[in-house]
Protein backbone atom coordinates (compact mmCIF):
# COMPACT_ATOMS: atom_id res chain seq x y z
CA UNK A 1 0.00 0.00 0.00
CA UNK A 2 2.86 2.38 0.67
CA UNK A 3 3.78 2.25 -3.02
CA UNK A 4 0.62 4.26 -3.69
CA UNK A 5 1.85 7.24 -1.68
CA UNK A 6 2.49 10.13 -4.06
CA UNK A 7 2.84 13.26 -1.94
CA UNK A 8 2.05 16.45 -3.84
CA UNK A 9 1.21 18.43 -0.69
CA UNK A 10 1.10 18.00 3.08
CA UNK A 11 -2.67 17.59 2.99
CA UNK A 12 -2.46 14.86 0.35
CA UNK A 13 0.31 13.10 2.27
CA UNK A 14 -1.79 13.10 5.44
CA UNK A 15 -4.77 11.59 3.64
CA UNK A 16 -2.63 8.95 1.94
CA UNK A 17 -0.96 8.01 5.23
CA UNK A 18 -4.37 7.70 6.89
CA UNK A 19 -5.55 5.48 4.04
CA UNK A 20 -2.44 3.26 4.25
CA UNK A 21 -2.91 2.86 8.00
CA UNK A 22 -6.60 1.92 7.51
CA UNK A 23 -7.87 4.83 9.60
CA UNK A 24 -5.51 4.38 12.57
CA UNK A 25 -4.66 8.00 13.35
CA UNK A 26 -1.66 7.27 15.61
CA UNK A 27 -0.02 5.06 12.98
CA UNK A 28 -0.87 7.57 10.26
CA UNK A 29 0.79 10.39 12.24
CA UNK A 30 3.95 8.31 12.69
CA UNK A 31 4.02 7.49 8.97
CA UNK A 32 3.37 11.14 8.07
CA UNK A 33 6.19 12.33 10.35
CA UNK A 34 8.49 9.73 8.79
CA UNK A 35 7.85 11.03 5.28
CA UNK A 36 7.45 14.75 6.04
CA UNK A 37 10.79 15.16 7.81
CA UNK A 38 12.62 14.60 4.50
CA UNK A 39 10.36 16.93 2.50
CA UNK A 40 10.40 20.40 4.09
CA UNK A 41 9.62 22.11 0.77
CA UNK A 42 6.31 20.25 0.38
CA UNK A 43 3.46 22.81 -0.04
CA UNK A 44 0.55 22.81 2.41
CA UNK A 45 -2.07 22.16 -0.28
CA UNK A 46 -2.07 21.00 -3.88
CA UNK A 47 -1.74 23.89 -6.33
CA UNK A 48 -4.90 24.75 -8.22
CA UNK A 49 -4.79 23.41 -11.77
CA UNK A 50 -5.22 26.14 -14.38
CA UNK A 51 -8.41 26.00 -16.41
CA UNK A 52 -8.55 25.28 -20.12
CA UNK A 53 -9.16 28.97 -20.74
CA UNK A 54 -6.13 29.98 -18.65
CA UNK A 55 -3.92 27.55 -20.59
CA UNK A 56 -5.27 28.85 -23.90
CA UNK A 57 -4.78 32.48 -22.89
CA UNK A 58 -1.19 31.78 -21.81
CA UNK A 59 -0.43 29.97 -25.09
CA UNK A 60 -1.91 32.74 -27.25
CA UNK A 61 -0.07 35.44 -25.29
CA UNK A 62 3.18 33.54 -25.71
CA UNK A 63 2.61 33.14 -29.44
CA UNK A 64 1.75 36.83 -29.89
CA UNK A 65 4.85 37.84 -27.95
CA UNK A 66 7.01 35.58 -30.12
CA UNK A 67 5.48 37.08 -33.27
CA UNK A 68 6.16 40.62 -32.00
CA UNK A 69 9.78 39.76 -31.19
CA UNK A 70 10.42 38.09 -34.55
CA UNK A 71 8.35 40.21 -36.91
CA UNK A 72 11.42 41.59 -38.73
CA UNK A 73 12.81 38.12 -39.35
CA UNK A 74 9.42 36.85 -40.52
CA UNK A 75 9.03 39.81 -42.91
CA UNK A 76 12.49 39.16 -44.37
CA UNK A 77 11.62 35.50 -44.90
CA UNK A 78 8.33 36.42 -46.55
CA UNK A 79 10.05 38.89 -48.90
CA UNK A 80 12.71 36.29 -49.74
CA UNK A 81 10.15 33.63 -50.62
CA UNK A 82 8.06 36.12 -52.59
CA UNK A 83 11.16 37.13 -54.56
CA UNK A 84 11.89 33.49 -55.42
CA UNK A 85 8.34 32.89 -56.61
CA UNK A 86 8.28 36.05 -58.71
CA UNK A 87 11.62 35.27 -60.36
CA UNK A 88 10.40 31.84 -61.45
CA UNK A 89 7.33 33.13 -63.22
CA UNK A 90 7.52 32.89 -67.00
CA UNK A 91 7.17 36.07 -68.97
CA UNK A 92 3.78 36.46 -70.61
CA UNK A 93 3.52 35.40 -74.27
CA UNK A 94 2.77 38.33 -76.53
CA UNK A 95 2.02 38.33 -80.26
CA UNK A 96 5.48 39.73 -80.96
CA UNK A 97 7.14 36.79 -79.27
CA UNK A 98 7.87 34.17 -81.90
CA UNK A 99 7.05 30.65 -80.92
CA UNK A 100 9.31 27.74 -81.79
CA UNK A 101 8.29 26.00 -85.02
CA UNK A 102 6.66 22.62 -84.56
CA UNK A 103 8.26 19.65 -86.30
CA UNK A 104 6.23 18.11 -89.15
CA UNK A 105 4.09 15.11 -88.40
CA UNK A 106 5.21 12.11 -90.43
CA UNK A 107 2.55 9.54 -91.03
Amino acid sequence: MMQGIRPTSKATLKLQCLFCCKGDIDEAMKLYDYFAKDMPELPDYDPVQPTWMDNTKETVNGLMGWLRENQDTLAQGYDFIRGIIQSRQLPPITPETPSAPLPPINE
